[in-house]
């Protein structure tokens, strides 16, 4: 989730006139108050399909699954348009005769694989994009 993303919850918020949003969305937790409303209740006010649609929108559609090694990279599970969920090893990235494995983060549906099996990778270089569900 990046900072553009977090600032359209918070329009979201405002145009809903909601006073608090708890949003879950991978490893992340967040929760947006907003101040500009004169009461807090202690109830949790209904969320409406029309609110639901704005903090769909506002959520990022994509997830990119970046390097955490260096190394030579062993493709697993990794045909485009196959359904992956988090946790499940998409590919190796082998480092001095050590395996460390590629993760999916999210749940979602393989986009796009950005490297060949067997290529050198560097730290932080992005691997995969998965559509997240």
């Amino acid at each position: 989730m990046e900072l553009r993303d977090i600032q359209e919850l918070m329009q979201v918020l405002k145009k809903e006139n909601l006073t608090e949003m708890k949003i879950k969305y991978g490893n992340v937790k967040l929760t947006l108050t907003n101040s500009e409303t004169g009461q807090v209740t202690n109830a949790a006010a209904p969320v409406t399909k029309k609110v639901q649609k704005n903090i769909a929108k506002a959520l990022p559609k994509e997830e990119v699954i970046k390097s955490s090694n260096v190394g030579r990279i062993r493709l697993i599970n990794s045909k485009v348009g196959t359904s992956v969920r988090k946790g499940e090893i998409l590919a190796r990235i082998n480092t001095i005769g050590i395996d460390n494995d590629v993760k999916a983060t999210v749940n979602g549906v393989l986009k796009e694989v950005l490297v060949a099996d067997g290529s050198a990778v560097d730290f932080a270089k992005e691997l995969f994009k998965i559509e997240v569900k």
